[in-house]
């Protein structure tokens, strides 16, 4: 019979959580069902059940600063239910068992009572419910604890989770710019009108549709989830690296809640920084309404001197945002959420330096600021059936505008300060409907259909500062509509095959802005494809299972920027096609080994990139195709209670060969920002100090092997073989929590994936150091 429950929320990464750690526990009087849901994504364990009648139990509800176990106790207390531990992080909700007879003599042996089979960890960045050992795919889930440290204050984000999996790589231009990578799969280091390679979700919606990853603050965000490879089944156009979705807390319907965080920083040879942070939960109307406010402010302090100008530290950096979230529980399995984001980003200046001057220093005639202005509004609609039918239903507008300004002051004229400025202005509307049930051994279903409208504009001006005159930039409309589906059929216990697809039609036209065309180009470009995808999970053991996977997807194509100034070219879309195999095992019992190995072969063809050519001016083209070759591997140890040894690692090989339509550029070499071989690794103890209060200690190292800006000159500049250390220290009782941190123990100068100005890049003496050591102090509050 098919379970009428199978709960839980996954943590695939090797960075663990524990479930002996307090953390604030606020769950709502709601059906058990649901209450074990919220309380697995807050206390950060794995949660199942095989019991049927779980949606039928009402709870009271459960809040205060808890372990799970202790959280669990109270929830099921009354119930017919009880929890049983079957790892640091793993539980299984079973039936409590009736009351022994009295006795009437002494009973000689107590039969050892069986071993529990582990509980199915179901995860749900899929879009339907599917368990975590049999998903046929390589999936990442990064949750704060356990040596990550976003989510609980403003100060961390996105940096520590791509430190802690080296599956990630991020180029390095700055807050608001920067373009994030998934296995491999990188363009270039620069930012322009392309779609990037990895799409960024805010629960439901996306966030952009062309152009770099805004950088949303993770304060209040419960985990980011990573789909590896493209998923152009389940999101469509741009996902060809993958999909990073921002997971935020929920708005708890029952209770009060609130919390504060603030910290300072100091950098060696930098200046001061600082965050604050807060967010408020109120119940509006008990059971049925509430919201949730978060606002934040973050102070990163600049380390880059500019010589020529006389001016320290100059490289600043302020992120202010807020998040304001209602939920509405209008019938029994009904939520709406209607929510929004704002959020800016200031930059001073750049932060890149140059070589032959002093140590983090270089000279330039103008500042380089930047601004971005970020505002995203959802509503998503979601309804459960008692019998696993689920119903979403969410649409997300985007408002983005950007202003930069790079000096393009000529070496020939160094007293002539020279200006390029862009501007870019991107609109994006979204929705997305879908209807979805689970099964047992990864069965089930789910069909959808998606409409995206965006419209994006680049403009650029250039010349004096003062007596800027527009260079020729690009506006493109896409319009995209798509039905996909996929489907798992377990075709025995231990063996499960899942198919879908996608069938886009999509449209986009453009035009050239502020400038003459002098090139022939294609206005308009409709397409119609369909983007498959085929896996199989097979039970090799209860805690092993063997997977593989193919799947595609594409980026859109249009008019862009060409080379020089004043012209206008074709886009190509691009493709991208990946085989995948791996093994996956799961920890059973309390102490033991958990991980994963995986390879992968991409096969990505016409790839767009955002250039720049020998003056500095960038532009957009499809510069071949490539082949990716890669061996990713992690591993989760916890030899003894409270301590754990976390590995992960990524190995790759890639080639670029050049296409007939792009004869220009250099073959045999390696894409950008991909290293070879990264890796990181950590340790970490945690203990109890009393009755209220645990104390913690970790340590981390990542690695970061050599990679080049792009593929031809003068973009072949090395960047990257760098190894940085982290240390850290945590003290909690009752509400209050303390931490430090001390980050590039070793103070590494490095130079990080980001093509800094790129009217510098000739001269070859660029590079953008990592932030000297800095130590942070943090407290935060939460009643």
């Amino acid at each position: 019979m098919l379970p009428s429950v199978l709960l839980s929320l996954s943590v695939t990464h090797p960075v663990a959580a524990h479930a002996a750690s307090r953390r604030q526990i606020s769950v709502a009087a709601v059906s058990l069902d649901r209450a074990i849901a919220i309380l697995a994504q807050q206390a950060g364990v794995d949660i199942g059940s095989a019991e049927s009648g779980l949606g039928r139990v009402a709870t009271r509800g459960v809040r205060g600063r808890l372990t799970a176990a202790a959280a669990l106790d109270r929830l099921l207390a009354g119930t017919p239910f009880v929890a049983k531990q079957l790892a640091p992080d793993s539980f299984r909700i079973v039936r409590r068992p009736p009351p022994l007879p009295r006795q009437s003599r002494p009973v000689r042996a107590t039969p050892k009572p069986p071993v529990e089979p582990a509980p199915e960890i179901v995860v749900t960045a899929t879009k339907r419910d599917t368990s975590r050992l049999r998903f046929p795919g390589a999936l990442t889930v990064l949750r704060p604890g356990g040596g990550l440290a976003f989510g609980d204050d403003a100060a961390n984000g996105m940096d520590q989770a791509i430190a802690a999996s080296p599956i990630l790589q991020s180029t390095a231009l700055g807050a608001g710019r920067n373009k994030l990578f998934i296995r491999g799969v990188a363009d270039s280091s620069f930012t322009g009108p392309t779609q990037t390679t990895a799409n960024v979700y805010f629960g439901e919606v996306p966030v952009a549709y062309n152009g770099p990853d805004p950088g949303l603050n993770l304060y209040d965000v419960d985990q980011v989830e990573v789909l590896e490879g493209p998923q152009g089944t389940l999101y469509g156009a741009g996902a060809i690296g993958g999909i990073v979705r921002l997971v935020p807390h929920a708005v708890d319907l029952s209770q009060v809640a609130a919390d504060m965080s603030g910290g300072i920083e100091t950098t060696k040879s930098g200046e001061p920084g600082g965050d604050i942070a807060a967010m408020v939960n109120l119940p509006i109307s008990t059971g049925v309404l509430g919201l949730r406010a978060v606002g934040y402010q973050v102070a990163e302090g600049g380390y880059i001197d500019d010589v020529r100008r006389g001016m320290h530290d100059v490289n600043g950096t302020t992120t202010t945002g807020t998040r304001i979230d209602l939920r509405a529980a209008p019938a029994a399995g009904w939520t709406i959420d209607a929510g929004m984001v704002a959020q800016w980003v200031s930059a001073r200046d750049l932060q890149y330096a140059e070589r032959g001057l002093p140590a983090l220093s270089r000279a330039s005639l103008l500042a380089q600021p930047y601004d971005q202005r970020y505002l995203l509004g959802r509503v998503v609609l979601d309804k459960r059936w008692d019998d696993g039918l689920h119903l979403v239903s969410a649409t997300g507008i985007v408002s983005r505008d950007a202003d930069s300004r790079f000096d393009a002051t000529r070496p020939a004229r160094p007293n002539a300060p020279i200006a390029y400025d862009t501007e870019e202005r991107s609109r994006l509307l979204s929705h997305e409907t879908r209807l979805s049930r689970t099964g047992a051994n990864g069965a089930g279903w789910l069909v959808g259909f998606a409409v995206i409208h965006a419209r994006d504009t680049y403009a650029r001006a250039y010349g004096a500062p003062d007596r800027l005159r527009p260079i020729t930039g690009v506006t493109n409309r896409t319009l995209d509509t798509a039905l996909f589906g996929e489907i798992g059929m377990a075709l025995s216990p231990s063996f499960t095959l899942t198919t879908g697809g996608r069938i886009t039609h999509q449209r986009t036209d453009g035009d050239p802005i502020d400038g003459q065309r002098t090139n022939a180009y294609i206005r308009g470009r409709s397409v119609t494809r369909i983007d498959p995808t085929i896996g199989a999970s097979w039970l090799v053991a209860p805690s092993v299972a063997a997977y593989a996977r193919y799947q595609s997807g594409f980026r859109t194509g249009g008019i862009t920027v060409a080379s020089g100034v004043g012209r206008v070219a074709d886009l190509k879309p691009d493709t991208i096609r990946v085989a995948e195999i791996g093994i996956r095992k799961d920890r059973r019992g309390t102490l033991g080994l958990a991980g994963s190995v995986g390879l992968s072969l991409t096969d990505w063809r016409n790839i767009q990139a955002d250039l720049v050519d020998r003056l500095g001016f960038p532009f957009t083209a499809n510069i071949g195709d490539s082949r990716i070759r890669g061996v990713e591997a992690s591993a989760n140890w916890v030899p003894l209670a409270g301590l754990r040894v976390d590995l992960a690692m990524f190995f790759n090989d890639t080639a670029v060969a050049a296409a007939d339509t792009a004869p220009r550029y250099k073959t045999g070499v390696r894409l950008p920002n991909t290293p070879p071989f990264a890796l990181s690794a950590g340790v970490g103890y945690r203990w109890s100090i009393d009755r209220d209060g645990d104390a913690g200690v970790e340590a981390g190292w990542r690695y970061v092997g050599r990679s080049t800006v792009g593929t031809q000159a003068p973009l072949d500049v090395s960047q990257g073989e760098f190894g940085t250390g982290h240390l850290g220290g945590s003290w909690a009782t009752g509400k209050l929590r303390l931490t430090a941190t001390l980050d590039n123990v070793f103070d590494v100068k490095g130079d990080r994936f980001a093509g800094g100005n790129p009217f510098v890049l000739t001269r070859r003496t660029q590079y953008t150091p990592l932030r000297p050591r800095t130590l942070k102090l943090g407290a935060s509050i939460a009643w």
